[in-house]
């Protein structure tokens, strides 16, 4: 089934070939290179990579693929729709759902070594009422986030389901940190304590538990948490939030290309509400990207992109597709000529990391908003 598909998709490609206007290239080297400095740094340590929201705006399949015959104990996804793409598009690797997922899913899932995280109480009760054959499942307890996850007041009724019902199976614990990359933090400190509280009185009331983790990539650090895992999500991808310093690689880069030129003179405005003025007469270029292909409308007139490796700032509001660039200071730019909208290089001024200061957000945020739908290519 798996090679009628490819056989399809392959032919398709070549009926329709074009070349896209936007590209989205992700480098499966530094991918790599990057799960494997986190797990260079505690042996003990087993890292999971996290590929949920479509792989941080990275292509959910293609990551999967990268990552498939690595020495991982399994890949972490958010939802049941995830899990489902993964194992449809032939992914081997084991499965951990972090996220909730209803009990009736849980109980029909026909997928294989996909195992389900329980994110509440109310989910436990119903899974050991319920559960008729064998499920395996991790259990999420809340630390101190008080986000989601099983509350420390209901962890003796947890052991008492898990007891109850044989076809439970414990495979994994897991909570997660609220304040990892602060350093120094009094509430990561006083989580930390109640994890460890947590697992200890755990390895006594349930049998069988293979994984215990904790920290996410910016909560690396704390090598005094009693865990055997890490789940490695932004660093994956080359995004350093980890309070120490690593020499991470960006996976990802966006181009695309002048569509058009034109003079703007001095006094002539450019875009949506004429919020950009020209104090003399400048080269302006229009690319075809906006809000939608993942130019944030927040960095109206004040971000900038690379044309011939020259920064240049945006003019006016970036707009649903297109955006305008000033090309003064790039004489012999031309209509075809690439254009680097998201800098895997994180020192230029259109990093992931410089564009999220820009806004006022996050790079988490930056990566995800890269629509699905553009082509992602592997490097």
């Amino acid at each position: 089934m798996g090679f009628v598909r490819h056989v399809w998709r392959w032919l398709q490609k070549r009926r329709f070939s074009y070349e896209p206007l936007i590209e989205v290239r992700i480098s499966g080297s530094a991918i790599l290179h990057n799960l494997h400095i986190f797990q260079g740094l505690n042996g003990k340590v087993a890292v999971a990579p996290v590929l949920k929201s479509n792989a941080y705006g990275h292509d959910l399949v293609e990551v999967a693929k990268i990552v498939d015959d690595e020495s991982v104990p399994f890949l972490c996804v958010d939802s049941y729709f995830e899990a489902l793409i993964l194992r449809n598009e032939g992914i081997r690797s084991p499965i951990l759902v972090l996220g909730y997922t209803a009990t009736e899913t849980i109980l029909q899932s026909r997928l294989q070594d996909v195992v389900f995280g329980i994110t509440g109480i109310e989910g436990m009760r119903e899974l050991a009422e319920r559960a008729t054959q064998r499920v395996p499942i991790h259990l999420k307890f809340d630390t101190g986030m008080h986000r989601q996850g099983i509350a420390a007041n209901d962890t003796d009724e947890t052991y008492r389901l898990v007891r109850a019902n044989e076809n439970i199976a414990v495979e994994g614990v897991y909570s997660h940190i609220a304040d990892a990359d602060t350093r120094g933090s009094m509430h990561t400190l006083e989580q930390v304590h109640n994890w460890n509280a947590l697992v200890s009185r755990l390895k006594s009331k349930i049998t069988g538990v293979r994984y215990f983790h904790i920290a996410a990539t910016s909560g690396v650090i704390f090598r005094d948490c009693d865990a055997n895992m890490m789940r490695l999500g932004i660093g994956l991808y080359g995004v350093n939030v980890a309070l120490q310093p690593l020499e991470l690689r960006p996976a990802l880069e966006l181009t695309t290309r002048i569509t058009s030129l034109r003079t703007l003179k001095q006094g002539e405005s450019v875009g949506y509400n004429a919020t950009f003025t020209a104090e003399k007469d400048m080269r302006i270029a229009t690319l075809p990207a906006g809000y939608y292909e993942g130019v944030d409308r927040r960095l109206s007139n004040k971000g900038s992109v690379l044309v011939r490796e020259t920064p240049c700032p945006i003019l006016g509001r970036v707009s649903m597709n297109i955006t305008s660039i000033d090309v003064s200071s790039v004489p012999h730019a031309n209509v075809g000529d690439p254009v680097v909208v998201i800098s895997s290089n994180p020192n230029d001024p259109n990093s992931v990391e410089n564009i999220s200061k820009a806004c006022g957000t996050i790079p988490y945020e930056v990566l995800v908003r890269i629509p699905a739908h553009l082509r992602r290519t592997i490097t």
